[in-house]
């Protein structure tokens, strides 16, 4: 288990502890080892369930269940790490596997082990800092690849059973409510205009923040790009302001060599001094100031270490 802690605030105590739950702190199966090529879609993934360890867990859950024979592993009929869904017929739109009886009883469980997982460590998180006043967070991954198609074979394979017929995250977000902890949320500067035919990290968002709003769960953004463009800034200004005060939280990532370029460093500041203005009409927009509170400080902070290390 991975802790990071983070400075919420520009104070001298703690008042928030990230909890890294799988690869890259996220909570997800290492589904996906290739990066996606520009202007196009990246491969589906695949299951993370033949060591000895998942393997042992699938025989005995199919026994119980009455279907011995499902145990023995898993889909024989998935595509590889790099290739499309429509490769192989587990994650077609018509006819495919993940509609049928044992796509059912494979994608619950495999889900389910990864929710297990995360409980596990934020239950465990969320009691050992329950009397020190300090918000456990965790992160969700923004699998939006393929989002557009009935199966949802990307976020099948990271463990998220989302698919045309399912709400694959409201367990999830459950879990994260059930243990009292806040959930980071990366993207918010994704447009679908901007991504491959078949994503949609705007769609993804928005129904992860809906669960989020329905079970009471408070979130943390984040955005994505290596480099701000002009909408991708409005786009997150969006993201923090709608929900009234759902997103209360913003930290900026990606602050390498291009950050303080003529380009993109003059976007940055007129993005966090328009979140700033809110400040001025307390009563029109209640949340604002602490939104704009939080991005100001993260973005000085982060500012003054990017300088230094330099």
């Amino acid at each position: 288990m991975i802790l990071v802690l983070n400075f919420w605030h520009s104070s001298c105590l703690f008042q928030g502890i990230t909890i890294g739950l799988g690869p890259d702190g996220e909570l997800r199966y290492p589904s996906s080892h290739l990066a996606a090529k520009p202007n196009n879609n990246p491969g589906v993934g695949e299951f993370q369930c033949y060591d000895k360890y998942m393997l042992s867990h699938l025989k005995q859950h199919a026994e119980e269940t009455g279907n011995p024979l499902w145990g023995l592993g898993g889909p024989h009929d998935v595509p590889h790490y790099d290739q499309a869904p429509s490769v192989n017929t587990f994650f077609k739109d018509e006819g495919g596997s993940w509609e049928t009886t044992y796509g059912d009883f494979f994608l619950s469980w495999y889900s389910s082990q990864l929710i297990a997982h995360g409980n596990r460590i934020l239950s465990c998180a969320s009691s050992t800092f329950s009397d020190n006043l300090v918000t456990v967070s965790g992160k969700l991954p923004l699998v939006y690849s393929w989002y557009k198609t009935r199966s949802h074979p990307s976020e099948l394979t990271a463990g998220f059973y989302n698919t045309a017929n399912r709400n694959g995250y409201e367990a999830v977000v459950e879990m994260f409510a059930k243990n009292s902890c806040r959930l980071i949320l990366p993207g918010m500067d994704l447009l679908d205009e901007h991504q491959p035919s078949g994503s949609s990290p705007q769609s993804l968002l928005a129904q992860i923040k809906g669960s989020c709003r329905k079970h009471g769960v408070r979130v943390s953004g984040q955005n994505l790009s290596v480099s701000g463009v002009t909408a991708g800034f409005g786009e997150m200004k969006k993201n923090l302001l709608e929900g009234n005060g759902l997103v209360d939280l913003f930290m900026y990532q990606r602050m390498g060599a291009d950050f303080f370029s003529p380009k993109h460093f003059p976007l940055f500041t007129e993005f966090v001094r328009s979140l700033n203005q809110l400040d001025l009409d307390e009563d029109d927009m209640p949340q604002g100031k602490g939104v704009m509170t939080s991005v100001q400080a993260m973005a000085e902070a982060q500012a003054t270490l990017q300088m230094q290390a330099a």
